[in-house]
């Protein structure tokens, strides 16, 4: 008969190798839209698309800023991005932004792709990703226990400088 302590060793074992399995399904890179950013490009390793069949089981955040169609960047050093989530913050694990040249959402429109803590619920962007008179889409997907990917909130906008 095993005692208490080696019964918790084998459970202990046996949730770590069911974590790394299940690892294996969400670790990808995201690819990035090369060349199109003056810097580098950071990677999002977390897989967040849904997979075939499922349903979003997380709730989709809610953008606050920029919410206008039109983002005046002159003598701004950042644009702010800003948003909240639909649930309790404490369910929250992470989110993952995303910005787009444009109105696609594709890989190779991509050009900066980070995660952000569930703390923040804001990032703000070099206006070095920006050139006066393009369009920009931007994205997030909410991250919740378990792990539970919501469906990308979206928000598009374009820049001037005067």
């Amino acid at each position: 008969m095993f005692s208490v302590s080696d019964e918790m060793i084998r459970t202990i074992r046996y949730f770590l190798s069911v974590c790394c399995v299940v690892a294996l399904f969400f670790v990808s890179p995201v690819p990035c839209g090369a060349g199109q950013a003056e810097g580098p490009v950071p990677a999002v390793i977390r897989h967040t698309a849904k997979l075939p069949g499922q349903t979003a089981l997380a709730p989709q955040p809610t953008l606050l800023e920029p919410t206008l169609p039109i983002v005046d960047i002159s003598g701004k050093q950042f644009v702010e991005f800003r948003w909240e989530p639909k649930t309790s913050p404490y369910r929250v694990w992470y989110y993952v932004f995303r910005l787009y040249r444009g109105y696609e959402m594709t890989p190779v429109r991509q050009l900066y792709a980070r995660e952000v803590s569930a703390l923040t619920a804001a990032i703000a962007i070099s206006i070095n990703y920006f050139k006066d008179g393009e369009s920009y889409t931007w994205s997030v997907v909410q991250v919740d226990a378990g792990p539970l990917f919501s469906d990308p909130a979206c928000g598009t906008f374009r820049v001037v400088k005067k």
